[in-house]
């Protein structure tokens, strides 16, 4: 691993752009040389706000925000002799210790050839294949997308191009455009104008 990238908070906050920093920082240390094990025994413990139980099975505890990245990035990219030194082990590992087998043995083996294959792709369909072979329309209801919640994806969508718009400040959601200005569907606050 050489990089991390933290995407924490609105965009714009203080929170955001001082958990970028950090994770550059991390970063650079890591392409540098430094061991992520030594991140790991530093930022692990911290203790802060906000703390408590999280949905990942591996963590379900954790006292910091810091706590929990680096618990998770020690659980995907270390491995178990210095995971264990450390106090981390993933919820299988916990239960065979305690049904008195080797938790070193219980591995969930990833195979990289296998995560660097994409998924399989469909090919495009000729005009006489789709008529030879018509779709069920059971098939083409279930592969349609759901429609789009905001007026702004529904632009964005029947234009087929993304608009460039800018989040709200108040409650983090796409803004929308109204006239030269933004508007938001969310809490209704605007970029500036009346």
């Amino acid at each position: 691993m050489g990089e991390v990238f933290l995407k924490l908070g609105k965009q714009g906050s203080t929170l955001a752009g001082v958990m970028d920093a950090f994770s550059i920082a991390i970063s650079v240390g890591l392409q540098y040389g430094i061991p992520l094990e030594s991140y790991v025994a530093k930022f692990t413990n911290m203790r802060f706000e906000p703390a408590g139980i999280t949905d990942d099975p591996d963590i379900r505890m954790v006292s910091s925000v810091m706590d929990y990245i680096f618990r998770r990035l020690a659980l995907d990219h270390l491995p178990f002799d210095q995971r264990a030194d450390l106090g981390i082990l993933s919820v299988a590992e916990r239960s065979a210790a305690l049904d008195g087998e080797d938790p070193s043995a219980v591995g969930d083996e990833v195979d990289p050839v296998e995560l660097a294959q994409s998924a399989p792709r469909e090919e495009p369909r000729s005009a006489a294949d789709r008529q030879a072979h018509p779709q069920p329309q059971h098939a083409l209801a279930a592969d349609s997308p759901a429609a789009p919640p905001a007026s702004t994806e529904l632009i964005e969508s029947h234009q087929g191009r993304v608009a460039d718009a800018p989040l709200c400040l108040t409650c983090g959601t796409k803004m929308r455009p109204a006239g030269s200005c933004y508007v938001c569907e969310g809490c209704g606050s605007t970029s500036g104008c009346s």
